[in-house]
């Protein structure tokens, strides 16, 4: 069963009155910030039905030149980066392009590239390495796509395999950076590649959709044509919310980490004291994990819904067939209660 079919089924039983602890989604069971939601409504109450740019709003831009050190030409806005990298691959990448990335990988990649005819190239990796990758054969690679922190793992890659990788590749390297602000360490700025933030994870605005491309302007160009044929803007309102977080960026992340930190100390207490096996987070939101008892992913994570714990299966994740992945998007006690659970799943 794949990633998005589980989690229906999870929501169906939901439906059904079923009890279901959902650690299978990546959502950060956090309130949206009060001055994002606070800006939101005043822009709404303006009653204002006009467009504004494809590109986004100028100010919001700004905003992000600023955060990114970068001029505000090379930013275009658009609605989650789901949807700005689905637009990369589409402007950059020709049907038949290889798209090269480490695994385990978030499913959308594939899911992606399927849809656009692309070739998805899975380099996998292991755990006993925390899951980092070495040098990559890119010379036929059109896309290389870097998660960094990595979902589903939560490892942050070494700074120069990154440096080392955008320097040896022929075609375009994008960061998925969706996660960056929460990772425990400071993640460094890399410039000469793509970089694309979301603000779903690090500001707690999931179901907003918004995101963001930092990349040369001549990409920027053609990402704004794509914007233009498809969402033709972000709305406004969502847009306002955006640079109210980025101006209280500091206490808003500062809060933020503190619940992460707290929640992975408690899910990695519990997962090794069950016996699962997992390379150690170095950023919220994941804990991808295995058991010596787990020979089928797929397998576990239905026995373990029928028990009422939804989890991602590593299958999804590029074919890591004895993994689950967890979001770790519950309170501590709920956190303990269901890694419990999955502890009795045979």
């Amino acid at each position: 069963m794949g990633f998005y079919e589980l989690a229906e089924k999870a929501l169906k039983l939901e439906r059904e009155g079923k009890k279901i602890i959902r650690l299978n989604v990546g959502d950060t069971n956090l309130q949206t910030p009060e001055c994002a939601t606070h800006a939101a409504i005043e822009e709404i109450k303006k009653r204002n039905s006009d467009y504004v740019s494809s590109s986004g709003m100028m100010e919001l831009k700004e905003k992000i030149a600023e955060r990114e050190g970068c001029e505000i030409e090379n930013i275009i806005i658009g609605p989650g980066s789901k949807s700005m990298i689905y637009g990369l691959f589409k402007v950059l990448a020709e049907k038949g392009d290889k798209v090269t990335a480490p695994s385990p990988t978030w499913p959308a990649y594939g899911l992606l590239c399927k849809h656009l005819g692309l070739k998805l190239n899975n380099i996998k990796t292991k755990i006993e390495d925390n899951w980092e990758f070495g040098d990559l054969d890119l010379d036929e690679s059109k896309i290389t796509i870097i998660c960094n922190p990595l979902n589903p793992t939560s490892t942050v890659y070494k700074e120069e395999t990154i440096r080392r990788t955008i320097e040896n590749s022929k075609g375009y390297v994008i960061l998925d950076e969706a996660y960056k602000a929460l990772a425990f360490d400071k993640v460094p700025t890399y410039e000469g590649a793509i970089r694309v933030r979301s603000f779903s994870k690090e500001f707690n605005m999931a179901n907003w959709r918004l995101g963001y491309t930092v990349a040369p302007k001549e990409i920027i160009e053609k990402m704004l044509k794509f914007n233009q044929i498809s969402i033709t803007c972000v709305p406004p309102f969502v847009q306002k919310a955006g640079i109210a977080c980025l101006e209280n960026e500091a206490d808003l992340i500062e809060q933020n980490m503190r619940v992460w930190k707290s929640r992975s100390k408690v899910a990695t207490k519990t997962l090794e004291d069950s016996g699962f096996k997992f390379a150690l987070p170095q950023a919220g939101i994941y804990v991808f994990a295995t058991h010596k008892n787990i020979a089928d992913a797929d397998e576990f994570a239905l026995k373990a819904l029928d028990l009422g714990v939804a989890v991602a299966p590593g299958s999804s994740f590029g074919g890591h067939d004895k993994f689950f992945r967890i979001c770790i998007n519950q309170d501590e006690e709920t956190l303990e209660e269901a890694i419990q659970i999955l502890k009795k799943v045979k």
